[in-house]
C-alpha cells in the first residue's frame, strides 16, 4: 500500500547507508556509492533535519566532483559538448508517460545523444532507482517524480542520493518557494469539481466550510487518504504551518464568528477534517471516477468532489461538464512534479542538458516542456506560458508547502483520520 512506502523505505535506506559507509570505509563515495559518510539519516530521525547546503568545494565527494553538479552556470552548449564525451546516453525514469515524448525532442534537438525513457508508478520507480542504488550500479540518470510529502526531499537529497541541480539562468524564473527544496518542473493540484450543466450560474461551494454543512452529506467524492500517499499528504496540508490559520480565517469569514475546536482537534485544520469525515465523504479508487461521476450530464443532483486537476484535459474527449473550483482558503497543497540527478550517474552532464531541456531552456526552444504543458498542469516559470484556456497560476488559491512540516506531520494526521472511523 501506498501510506507504507515511508516506513519501509526508510529501513531500505537506513541499509543502504550502513552498506555503503561499510564499503567506503566511512570515506567520500566514487561513482554508485552512498554520496559520503556525513549524510543525515533518513526518517526516524530528529524533526527539523534538513537535507545539507551545498558544500565547500574540499568536501566535495569524488562523484560531486566529477559531475559537477554544483556547477549551475554551464551553458547548453557546453553541456552538449560534454555530454557527447560521455558516451551520449542519458536515461529517465518517469511517472508520467509523455517521458517518450521528451525522449523524441531532445534527441531531435541533441545529435549523437540517445535518451532512455521508463514509464514507471511512484512506488516502482522508488523500489528500482533504490535497489539499484544499493547494488551500486545505478541505471537512471535524470529521475522525474513528485515531492508531495517531504520524502524525496528528507530521504533521498538529504542522503545525497538524489541532487537538485539547479541551474541559475533557469531559476531565476521561479519562485524561490519552489525551489528551496527541489528541482521544480510543473505544478498540479487537487481541485474541488462541481458539475456545470446542473449548476450554470457557478460553483454550489466557494468557501472550504460549506462542505461540512448538512446538505453535502454523503455528496462530496474524494480518494481514501489511508489508502494513498498523495492523499494523506493531501490531509496533512491542512493541518500544518500557516494553513489552520487560514481555515480559522475562512470559516469567520463564512459564518461571521469565531471557530470553536472539537476535544482532540488541536488546530482548524483537524477541525475541518473532522467535520469533512463527519459528512461521510464518498471514496473511490481514482481521480477517473470522481471526474466521471461530478462531470457527467445530465444530472439534476450531481455530487461535487476532489480529484486531480489533470482530469481538465481529457474532458472535451469523454464529454464531462465540469469546472474547478477556487475555493477559500484554498483546495490544499500544490503537487510539485520535481527533477533529480542520480548520485553516481556516468553521464552527469547529459542528466543536467535534460533537466535543462525539460524545463524549458533559455533559447526560446520549449519542446522540452511542451508535453507537460496542459490544462491542469502549470508551469513554474514565470516567463512560460500556461496551456490555452488555464486559469493564470496567480489567482488560484493554494496553500503553502514546507517539506519538514509535511514530512514530520504526515504520520500524526494520517491517524487521526483512521481515528474517526
Amino acid at each position: 500500500m501506498m501510506f507504507k512506502r515511508k516506513n519501509w523505505l526508510a529501513a531500505l535506506l537506513a541499509l543502504v547507508m550502513v552498506l555503503s559507509l561499510a564499503a567506503c570505509g566511512g570515506g567520500n563515495s566514487g561513482s554508485g556509492s552512498s554520496g559520503g559518510g556525513d549524510a543525515q539519516q533518513p526518517s526516524g530521525g530528529d524533526a527539523g533535519q534538513t537535507a545539507p547546503a551545498d558544500p565547500a568545494a574540499g568536501d566535495l565527494t569524488e562523484w560531486e566532483q566529477s559531475s559537477g553538479i554544483y556547477e549551475t552556470g554551464e551553458t547548453d552548449e557546453e553541456l552538449y559538448q560534454k555530454a557527447l564525451e560521455e558516451g551520449a546516453t542519458v536515461t529517465l525514469y518517469s511517472i508520467s508517460s509523455r517521458c517518450t515524448k521528451v525522449a523524441e525532442a531532445f534527441m531531435e534537438k541533441y545529435p549523437g545523444l540517445e535518451c532512455v525513457p521508463f514509464d514507471i508508478s511512484t512506488n516502482d520507480l522508488l523500489e528500482k532507482v533504490t535497489r539499484e542504488y544499493e547494488a551500486g550500479s545505478p541505471t537512471a540518470d535524470v529521475v522525474h517524480i513528485k515531492d508531495q510529502d517531504g520524502s524525496m526531499y528528507l530521504e533521498y537529497v538529504a542522503n545525497k542520493i538524489f541532487y537538485n541541480y539547479k541551474p541559475a539562468d533557469i531559476f531565476a524564473h521561479i519562485d524561490p518557494l519552489y525551489t528551496e527544496t527541489t528541482t521544480p518542473l510543473y505544478i498540479e493540484l487537487t481541485q474541488l469539481f462541481y458539475n456545470t450543466e446542473a449548476y450554470p450560474d457557478g460553483s454550489p461551494v466557494t468557501n472550504l466550510w460549506q462542505l461540512t454543512e448538512p446538505q453535502w452529506k454523503g455528496k462530496i467524492m474524494m480518494q481514501n487518504p489511508l489508502d494513498n500517499l498523495a492523499w494523506g499528504s493531501w490531509i496533512t496540508g491542512f493541518c500544518v504551518g500557516d494553513e489552520p490559520q487560514r481555515l480559522a480565517d475562512a470559516y469567520k469569514e463564512l459564518y461571521g464568528e469565531d471557530l470553536v475546536l472539537s476535544d482532540g482537534c488541536e488546530n482548524a485544520g483537524f477541525e475541518f477534517l473532522k467535520r469533512l469525515h463527519a459528512n461521510n465523504p464518498i471514496f473511490t479508487a481514482s481521480s477517473d471516477e470522481i471526474a466521471e461521476s461530478v462531470g457527467t450530464p445530465g444530472q439534476s443532483d450531481p455530487p461535487v468532489g476532489f480529484c486531480a486537476s489533470s482530469k481538465l484535459r481529457k474532458a472535451a474527449d469523454n464529454g464531462w461538464v465540469f469546472a474547478p473550483v477556487n475555493l477559500v482558503p484554498d483546495t490544499g497543497i500544490p503537487a510539485v512534479n520535481t527533477l533529480y540527478i542520480v548520485e553516481g550517474s556516468d553521464h552527469p552532464s547529459a542528466a543536467k542538458l535534460l533537466v535543462r531541456f525539460m524545463m524549458g531552456g533559455v533559447d526560446g526552444d520549449t519542446s522540452g516542456y511542451a508535453p507537460f504543458n496542459t490544462l491542469g498542469g502549470w508551469p513554474v516559470r514565470d516567463d512560460l506560458e500556461p496551456a490555452e484556456g488555464s486559469t493564470p497560476f496567480a489567482e488560484i488559491n493554494v496553500a503553502p508547502f514546507d517539506a519538514n512540516e509535511m514530512y514530520y506531520n504526515y504520520n500524526t494526521v494520517r491517524d487521526f483520520w483512521q481515528q474517526l472511523g
